[in-house]
């Protein structure tokens, strides 16, 4: 549980097949944005705990943004979503996914270049592969992209390609990634793997040229 940046905070929560998981939370000017709620109860406590050290309760969240439907990220949903009242979005190519593992009913589909009214802007980047709706968030005013499963880590710090047993197309998924480097960051969060703080753009160029 780390605050990486001023009002953007790394929660780890479980493990996921052996890999650390994470979600994120961002302190908004319109509230508490949660990112991914992660699959066991572990997980939720872990995020209450979170909110509990920010003073803060799960009504104070008032969206739920989902990188992707993949259980690891999403088999919490129907209680964090009674718990929070919050809206509901993910990449539209995942919405009949989310609706099947779990039963909620998405509020918005998010389409790529579509912009989230919050935190100064969190711009929406579609990268399939992973999924059909797989999802990275960019957050302008901190040069950060939150890349979800879009690129997998290890405790050093070394970047992936989603593996493939993980991946609807995988080919697809490291061709994407190619995509990230239309943006300005120097900063990347992912789900399974360590925050990269500095130079995240130039790691991001090396694995787009080992995938090539």
């Amino acid at each position: 549980m780390v605050e990486v940046l001023k009002g953007v905070r790394v929660v780890e929560v479980a493990k996921a097949d052996s890999l650390d998981t994470e979600v994120y939370v961002l302190e908004c000017e319109g509230g508490l944005i949660l990112i991914d709620v992660g699959f066991t109860p572990t997980c939720k406590d872990n995020i209450k705990a979170e909110l509990d050290n920010m003073r803060k309760g799960w009504k104070d969240i008032k969206l739920i943004l989902i990188t992707h439907a993949h259980s690891d990220h999403i088999d919490n949903l129907v209680e964090v979503k009674e718990l929070t009242g919050a809206e509901v979005m993910l990449g539209e190519g995942d919405i009949g996914s989310l609706k099947e593992q779990t039963g909620v009913e998405a509020d918005m589909g998010l389409e790529d270049g579509d912009v989230i009214d919050a935190c100064g802007g969190i711009e929406v980047i579609h990268v399939p592969g992973h999924s059909k709706g797989n999802l990275c968030f960019y957050l302008r005013r901190h040069r950060l992209i939150i890349a979800g499963d879009t690129i997998f880590g290890d405790r050093h710090r070394n970047l992936y390609a989603p593996p493939e047993k993980y991946c609807e197309d995988v080919e697809l998924a490291a061709e994407g990634i190619k995509k990230l480097l239309n943006y300005d960051f120097n900063k990347l969060l992912l789900s399974h793997g360590k925050s990269l703080m500095r130079g995240a753009k130039k790691r991001v160029e090396d694995l787009v040229a080992e995938c090539a």
